[in-house]
């Protein structure tokens, strides 16, 4: 009898060979990057079909994803939507405007 690792190697015409490390490269990749965990499932379905056996299988794997970064928003009611802007917190006048260029402050904003 076969090994197990030959029949999966030969499973699919070589394709679930082939699949199993494009899902490891990619599992490894992801947790190189985001840390986590991944995880590979091969299923085999055999059952005899007169004197052969039909192999049939399934690959499935889920990679780690990246963490996600949770956002604060608000309600405008006037607007009936989310928002980032607290529509309660009114807005700050314009701050003094500085010539970068100079390193001073520009004449129009200078206190005289």
């Amino acid at each position: 009898m076969k090994s197990a690792i030959q029949l999966i190697r030969e499973a699919d015409r070589g394709q679930l060979l082939t699949d199993f490390e494009g899902s490891l490269d990619e599992i490894i990749n992801a947790i190189e990057l985001h840390g986590g965990v991944g995880e590979i499932n091969i299923k085999l379905k055999i059952k005899k079909r007169g004197d052969a056996y039909m192999v049939s299988s399934e690959l499935k794997h889920q990679v780690p994803q990246p963490p996600r970064v949770d956002a604060l928003f608000f309600f405008d009611p006037e607007k009936a939507e989310l928002t980032r802007k607290d529509p309660r917190q009114p807005d700050l006048p314009a701050v003094v405007e500085a010539d970068f260029k100079n390193s001073q402050r520009r004449p129009e904003a200078t206190n005289a």
